[in-house]
């Protein structure tokens, strides 16, 4: 992993190995552990259990492992950004 970061963006750009244990289910981080990077074949479910979990950490972790599990779904088009404000 290439990580670089200044002026308010951070780049990150991963090596095949990186890909690779990211679809095993381990997902990568940045040294300085400010960013997680993580991959589901099934976004769709995982943003839906996501927003039903109130932003609990330890609960969003558990959904990504299981999420990484999921059985790939067909790609989606293109959609704008969604945000969610979770209330706690």
């Amino acid at each position: 992993m290439i990580y670089m970061q200044g002026d308010g963006v951070k780049i990150i750009i991963l090596e095949t190995a990186n890909l690779e244990e990211i679809k095993k289910g381990r997902p990568a981080h940045t040294p300085d552990k400010s960013v997680l990077i993580a991959w589901t074949p099934d976004p769709v479910w995982l943003a839906d259990k996501i927003a039903d979990s109130d932003g609990d950490g330890p609960t969003i972790a558990r959904l990504i492992d299981e999420a990484s599990k999921r059985p790939q779904k067909p790609l989606r088009p293109h959609h704008g950004m969604h945000k969610h404000e979770f209330k706690k």
